[in-house]
């Protein structure tokens, strides 16, 4: 949550950080001087920039990668329109919205923790692909963007969460590119 919210200001105070995330100081100064050595932000006087988006998102797909091996989702198959009222896509399943891949297999999906009984009716059919449902996060229904009736994740999260699921593609390069220009 920490890292989405630096990759969508850009630019936060530390005080910020703190009041919006409440964790302690040094949780959070740790956090910041490990992007700080990656080259992804600068640090100085308690404000915060980010210097280099690239550098942040694949900091973040990283941080993804551990979430995603401690936190495992529970895996549906369904059809991605019968679920897109009241789900979040990112990663792989948001790519296929996007047109970049041709199937949504094993991407990411949030939902919130009420709207779990619908996916089990729907997903108890067994039809379709195969998408991880994860509900850790209820804070990335804040954080979207609406395509063609499906709710997405912002394209930094879509592009952390592909990475986290060990995507690594000209793809997501070619979204980067196109977050810079």
């Amino acid at each position: 949550m920490l890292l989405r919210e630096l990759a969508v200001k850009e630019e936060i105070s530390v005080k910020e950080l703190l009041a919006k995330f409440k964790v302690n100081r040094p949780y959070l100064y740790r956090i910041l001087r490990s992007l700080e050595s990656n080259g992804a932000i600068i640090l100085e006087t308690g404000k915060i920039r980010v210097v280099d988006k690239k550098a942040l998102l694949y900091t973040w797909g990283e941080e993804k990668r551990k979430i995603f091996q401690v936190i495992k989702g529970v895996t549906y198959r369904v059809r991605p329109k019968n679920v897109r009222d009241f789900v979040v896509f990112s990663g792989t399943s948001a790519l296929w919205v996007l047109g970049k891949v041709l199937e949504p297999s094993f991407g990411t999906a949030y939902i919130k923790r009420e709207d779990f009984e619908k996916l089990k009716r729907i997903g108890i059919k067994r039809e379709g692909y195969p998408i991880r449902f994860y509900s850790y996060d209820e804070d990335v229904f804040s954080y979207t963007i609406d395509i063609g009736g499906y709710r997405l994740a912002i394209i930094e999260q879509v592009i952390a969460d592909a990475l986290g699921e060990g995507i690594y593609t000209r793809t997501l390069e070619e979204l980067l590119e196109e977050m810079r220009n």
